[in-house]
């Protein structure tokens, strides 16, 4: 073999590794895919006005990627949260739930997040990453009453 030649196959080895690296090895997630915390309650269209907006947030985004022409998605979908639950154990739930899917979580993005979720009993979000697609979970407490708090799942795919 030519140096031109094991230089080629080096070349094609490498673009096929990232190629894999960047697809993760595994099909893409749906939001289906996605588990529900324990003993959480779905957001359904029509019952709930935050499912009501996270189905117009589905069909926007489908609408303004056609439109742009970029192709992907993002997804959405909310549930009540049992009483009692905490930040620190759907954290955890999801964070056993995913990475045991291949999914892993950003350093930085998570030691900002961490950051801006310390002393806000209201708002809580994390993230992680699998490929080319992000799910991001926000944990949201009733102002009014500490027991309301639901949980919003958010899978973006490129």
């Amino acid at each position: 073999m030519t140096i031109r030649t094991k230089l080629f196959t080096a070349v094609l080895v490498v673009l096929a590794l990232g190629l894999l690296a960047a697809c993760g090895g595994t099909a893409p997630a749906t939001l289906g895919d996605i588990p529900a915390y324990p003993d959480a309650v779905e957001l359904k269209p029509g019952e709930s006005t935050i499912a009501d907006t996270l189905k117009q947030n589905n069909q926007n985004d489908a609408a303004l990627r056609a439109q742009l022409g970029t192709g992907g998605k993002t997804e959405q979908k909310g549930y009540n949260l049992p009483k009692g639950a905490t930040w620190d154990q759907l954290k955890s739930f999801y964070d056993d739930k995913l990475k045991a899917g291949g999914w892993s979580t950003n350093s930085l993005v998570s030691g900002i997040m961490d950051q801006a979720n310390q002393g806000n009993d209201l708002f809580h979000v994390a993230n992680w990453q699998r490929g080319t697609q992000n799910v991001s979970i926000v944990m949201v407490t009733s102002p009014t009453n500490a027991d309301e708090k639901q949980v919003l799942i958010s899978l973006s795919s490129q």
